[in-house]
């Protein structure tokens, strides 16, 4: 099973996400909390090629991870889910992360 090429994809690194960025596929989600921002950017390599495992139908999919925040001792990930082509959010416990993106 080929990969897309990592490069194609933008991240939002180093911040937490906008607006903007969701409507140009760097990120997923916005964190808030009564109307407020929330979280902090999780230090890690982005984009990223991961496995996103599905509680419904017990597959996993293939995803790009390229938004990575934190909030409430949680962990969340945004993405995009390559053969759906659409995007995604979930917990790191959603995610298995490859190695060196391979």
């Amino acid at each position: 099973m080929k990969w897309p090429d990592i490069n194609s994809f933008e991240a939002t690194v180093g911040r937490l996400a906008t607006a903007e960025d969701t409507r140009a596929n760097r990120a997923s989600f916005i964190l808030e909390a009564d109307g407020k921002r929330i979280g902090q950017p999780i230090d890690m390599v982005l984009p990223c090629f991961a496995w996103y495992h599905c509680d419904e139908d017990k597959e996993k999919k293939r995803v790009v991870i390229f938004q990575a925040e934190e909030a409430d001792g949680k962990r969340y990930f945004g993405g995009w889910l390559i053969d759906d082509e659409e995007q995604i959010v979930g917990l790191e416990s959603d995610f298995k992360i490859l190695e060196n993106n391979e």
